[in-house]
């Protein structure tokens, strides 16, 4: 009888039962779900990529998924701005003897070496969002944002360049974080952050 208890066959743990079949409580770890097919196991799904593409990283209809216009980048001798297609704007750049970086509700105006912070070695910059900290790494013909920190590092957005384009593909996990207007602009201002005059 006891063994067709449900409750217990998930794994559930009653101290005040001596003949409990469970020694301690229920294990998010189980290799089965507690529910043993009443509802389908939780499985879960990579991260989906959305792509992005730039024509032109100075002045260009930023292009996202199924080729609709998402932002629109404009540089003239001094600024480069981001705003949405109706205008509004979301970034800009200012190409100064210390360029400065701001995105509308996300950052204030600061210079990019402080924004995106050189490494030590000179290797990679490092950025922090959100009180979390991460990595834009040269990886190959790539530059790739990560993850830092105690766990392994996780792939959030890729920069590559494409026979005429810039191609940023960035996953949803990021967008849910609020990188994708940072990474734009990361990828619209070189990340070596030189006048584009």
């Amino acid at each position: 009888m006891l063994t067709n208890n449900p409750y217990a066959q998930g794994g559930w743990h009653n101290p005040q039962n001596p003949h409990s079949i469970n020694d301690q409580g229920w294990n998010s770890n189980a290799s089965h779900p507690p529910t043993f097919g009443a509802l389908p196991a939780f499985t879960s799904s990579p991260p989906t990529n959305l792509v992005f593409e730039f024509t032109d990283v100075l002045n260009c209809a930023v292009k996202g998924p199924g080729g609709k216009p998402y932002l629109v980048i404009a540089t003239n001798q001094t600024s480069t701005t981001i705003t949405k297609p109706n205008g509004e704007p979301v970034a800009r750049v200012g190409w100064q003897t210390h360029p400065w970086v701001e995105v509308v509700n996300i950052i204030n105006r600061q210079t990019t070496s402080l924004w995106l912070q050189l490494s030590s070695d000179l290797s990679y910059r490092t950025m922090t969002f959100g009180g979390r900290p991460y990595a834009w790494v040269p990886n190959g013909g790539s530059i790739v944002l990560s993850t830092t920190g105690p766990s392994p590092p996780e792939q959030l957005v890729r920069i590559n360049r494409a026979s005429n384009k810039v191609v940023m593909e960035i996953t949803s996990q990021a967008i849910h974080a609020g990188l994708l207007e940072v990474s734009v602009v990361a990828t619209a201002a070189p990340l070596n952050f030189t006048s584009p005059t």
